[in-house]
């Protein structure tokens, strides 16, 4: 069925709404979730980073999205591990602009490492305050 979808997406023009209902939905096949987060548009991809069916390494590549709301929601995931936290925190540290509202919300998330949260301290403190 996954396969099904995953064509039937690809050869279909599907409207905004459709793909903004197929994202946000629990029920939606994996194999779905991770053609529309590659998505061209950023909203269908913030919708993906939200769905708390995401798995793991679809959320790992949502990290290095070039959209920083879709880092930040992310972060906002219930269901997100520390693991892709930590990637995220590398990558965002990475950026010539580290984005604030996603330090602030990594420094705020109790998955980070405590580690990381120092580190978070030492190199962004300004960001938290």
């Amino acid at each position: 069925m996954e396969i099904w979808c995953v064509m039937t997406l690809k050869n279909r023009d599907w409207d905004y709404m459709e793909k903004v209902n197929l994202a946000s939905d629990p029920n939606t096949p994996v194999a779905v979730l991770r053609e529309l987060a590659r998505d061209k548009e950023g909203m269908i991809r913030r919708y993906v980073a939200r769905n708390t069916t995401i798995p793991e390494d679809v959320l790992l590549e949502l990290v290095m999205d070039i959209s920083r709301s879709i880092r930040w929601y992310v972060t906002r995931n219930p269901k997100v591990s520390s693991n892709v936290l930590i990637k995220l925190f590398e990558h965002e540290k990475s950026l010539k602009k580290p984005c604030r509202d996603v330090i602030t919300a990594l420094y705020a998330h109790k998955k980070l490492p405590h580690v990381a949260k120092a580190i978070i301290e030492t190199l962004f403190g300004e960001m938290l305050n």
